[in-house]
Order: C-alpha cells, then structure tokens, then sequence
C-alpha cells in the first residue's frame, strides 16, 4: 500500500492530538493549541486509524512517529 502524507498535531510529550491527511494539491493551514506541534510524514493509509488511537507518539529526536508501550498495571 502507498505511503500517504500526513500532519500529526502533538503535545510537548509527542501525544497524538489529531491527525489531518490533506487534499492533493491543497495548502493546509492548522491551528494548535498551546505546547502543541505539527509534525510532517508519511505513513500507510491503513495506519492512520491506529496511528490516532492513542498507541504512539511522536519522537521529533528520531524524527518518526513511534510505537509507545504502556506500564503494565500492579
């Protein structure tokens, strides 16, 4: 499946606050709110959904958007 490009808005942490996938050809203009970030890549299609449920973040010193692992509870 082709890689798409996407636009991951996140907080100062790398949670995933929202994520835009724009029109071909479209300029997009987001707004954030205060500490958020718009981070730029491209992803498979079919992972957007999993990519905005609340399994990853964004890791801007690896420049990717990452797989996070949960603390097992007691």
């Amino acid at each position: 499946m082709a890689r798409i490009p996407v636009l991951v808005v996140h907080d100062e942490i790398g949670r995933v606050i929202s994520i835009a996938r724009p029109s071909k050809g479209v300029k997009v203009v987001l707004g954030t709110g205060l500490g958020q970030t718009v981070f730029e890549t491209e992803v498979e299609e079919k992972s957007i959904v999993e990519l905005a449920s609340g399994s990853h973040r964004v890791d801007i010193a690896q420049q990717s958007v990452v797989l996070c692992t949960k603390p097992s509870s007691p």
